[in-house]
């Protein structure tokens, strides 16, 4: 781990907690809402400033724009007072190119094999329930957005773990971008439910809590690969079975 890295795990899993007791003080007020987005800016700009070495870490950059997008909508948005119009689906739009980038960063060594399709259930299995248990409330084009959205973040979430056995990238980096992608993955069904379900539209500590301490830590871990000094495992082509 490097110093860059130390100073991100120092800085934002300490923002993390900062906005969990934000919760517990202002629930979904101004104040929680502006820390909130606040932080997920300077991610941003932290990610612009370091040296990307390699295409991937561009990628990741790409993809922290996207999602500057959507928590404008999903988060900066609720501040406003006029509303906006489809905030929602704007918002799941940024999501969507947000795990395209993270798809084409890492899917190095593309293929579908066994190891895949058995990385691929868990995810397919969750969405699946998730997706029957909201589909009667998803309204016009939220619908098929919300069916696109799924079935990409089902493939960046294989993708990403798939990282531990296709032999492109060190394990080290492997680890950080399958865990993230677990994570996030985790965050956006109880998002799938907050944007969806009228019970959990409403504010429920437990829930922010949940999504905004994954979330959060999620993106930090692929801060840390976008400041790794080496991720490519080049000298060590050799695949690593799942099974």
């Amino acid at each position: 781990m490097n110093n860059t890295q130390r100073i991100l795990l120092a800085v934002y899993l300490p923002l993390t907690v900062l906005i969990l007791s934000f919760h517990m003080l202002y629930q979904k007020d101004e104040p929680a809402l502006y820390l909130m987005f606040a932080v997920r800016v300077t991610m941003f700009f932290s990610v612009v400033v370091m040296v990307k070495r390699f295409k991937e870490q561009n990628l990741i950059l790409l993809a922290f724009l996207f999602t500057i997008i959507s928590d404008y909508y999903f988060v900066y948005a609720n501040t406003l007072v006029q509303p906006i119009a489809n905030r929602e689906l704007y918002g799941m739009l940024g999501f969507i190119a947000a795990y395209l980038c993270l798809i084409a960063a890492f899917n190095r060594n593309f293929k579908i094999g066994k190891a895949e399709l058995i990385t691929l259930l868990p995810f397919a299995g969750i969405f699946t329930y998730v997706f029957l248990s909201l589909q009667q409330y998803a309204k016009g084009f939220m619908y098929p957005a919300a069916i696109i959205l799924g079935i990409i973040l089902c493939f960046a979430g294989m993708t990403m773990v798939a990282t531990l056995y296709r032999g492109y990238f060190l394990k080290r980096t492997a680890c950080l971008v399958a865990l993230a992608g677990c994570i996030l993955f985790i965050s956006d069904m109880f998002v799938a439910f907050s944007i969806f379900h009228p019970v959990f539209k409403e504010f429920i500590l437990w829930k922010e809590n949940l999504i905004w301490g994954t979330y959060v830590p999620a993106w930090t871990f692929l801060m840390m690969v976008a400041a790794e000094d080496k991720i490519h495992c080049i000298e060590e082509k050799v695949e690593v079975p799942l099974v």
